[in-house]
């Protein structure tokens, strides 16, 4: 009796510690198009299992390289997707050229610019408060909460080279930098479990 108290009140303690780890943070996915596509091409034509996943590599290792550049944290990646976060001293703006230039960051690779190897990728951008969900005492934190969970849902509505961005990424970026070309941004409007009615943009251009 006296270790099952004890083991709840260290359940309690570290539910406790957790919930008081909150901050506000900005959310990216990074995320490779079309690699089912490009499995079944491979697949289907007998080439090697280890083409796709080079290919694979080199998107989540060059577009690793630029976040870092871009002063954003890499939390994990998730199959041919990459999970990272910008601290708030970060500008939105610097976070958006950051999806910009991973976009561009294929182009001059003559293996994967063209046919059924080239490299396209699409980005889902948040921002609100999230809990720390790392359990692996690695210092990263991994955010967890709605801004994480919106990001991943709005991530769907995104394509090739275009950024989808949630309602608070959006007027927090208008905030600081103005408004975008109405040319360029679309607003939208889904409903997902779990979160209700979500309005969400669509960008695609340059800055």
């Amino acid at each position: 009796m006296a270790r099952e108290k004890s083991n709840r009140a260290a359940i309690l303690s570290d539910l406790i510690e957790s919930l008081s780890e909150s901050r506000d943070i900005y959310i990216l996915f990074l995320d490779l198009c079309d690699s089912t596509a490009f499995k079944e091409h491979c697949l289907k034509l007998n080439i090697p299992e280890s083409i796709w996943i080079t290919r694979q590599k080199v998107f989540l290792s060059r577009t690793a390289k630029i976040i870092q550049h871009y002063r954003g944290t890499i939390v994990k990646t998730i199959g041919d997707e990459i999970m990272a976060t910008f601290s708030v001293d970060v500008s939105p703006s610097s976070i958006l050229n950051c999806c910009l230039e991973t976009f561009k960051a294929f182009n001059s690779l003559k293996s994967y610019n063209k046919g059924e190897f080239k490299i396209s990728c699409k980005a889902a951008v948040d921002f609100g408060s999230c809990y720390d969900g790392e359990i692996l005492k690695n210092s990263v934190f991994d955010p967890i909460g709605t801004p994480v969970d919106r990001c991943a849902r709005i991530a769907k509505h995104s394509g090739a080279n275009k950024v989808v961005m949630s309602q608070a990424f959006f007027e927090t970026y208008t905030g600081s930098h103005g408004a975008f070309d109405s040319k360029l941004i679309v607003e939208q409007k889904d409903t997902f479990k779990g979160l209700g009615e979500i309005t969400f943009y669509t960008y695609s251009g340059d800055i």
